[in-house]
């Protein structure tokens, strides 16, 4: 047990020895190996940063997309909606002048019946639409 002792008290000395020696090269290899270590865990950080960063990147352009399909949609029922206005507008249009040409038919046939038949009914009419007075 003695000599084990000694050989570790030899051991100690030696180390003591060596430490003494190269504590500079010793304290630049722990450094070193602080900062490696600081920065694996600071890339390991960024890294992490990075992906969160690019799924809420991705979340977004999503929610963008999804918009952009609702907007579509929104266009298009509204672009139907005034096809579907138009079309009623235009039928209505075709009506009016159908009528209006009716009317004008039948306002024609009346006039031409007065002309022949009452033309002093077709002169009063005359002057209380127009506002002028017939001179013969």
């Amino acid at each position: 047990m003695a000599s084990l002792d000694c050989e570790v008290t030899m051991i100690k000395k030696v180390l003591i020895d060596f430490v003494l020696k190269n504590w500079k090269a010793i304290l630049i290899v722990s450094l070193l190996a602080v900062l490696m270590l600081k920065f694996g865990r600071d890339y390991r950080l960024m890294q992490k940063a990075y992906e969160i960063q690019s799924q809420s990147h991705e979340a977004q352009i999503e929610g963008l997309k999804e918009i952009h399909r609702s907007e579509i949609i929104e266009k298009q029922l509204l672009m139907e909606s005034h096809l579907e206005s138009l079309a009623s507008i235009e039928r209505e249009y075709e009506m009016t002048i159908k009528e209006l040409e009716e009317e004008k038919r039948m306002r024609r046939g009346e006039i031409i019946r007065k002309f022949s038949e009452d033309k002093e009914g077709l002169v009063k009419d005359i002057e209380t639409t127009f506002g002028f007075e017939y001179v013969p």
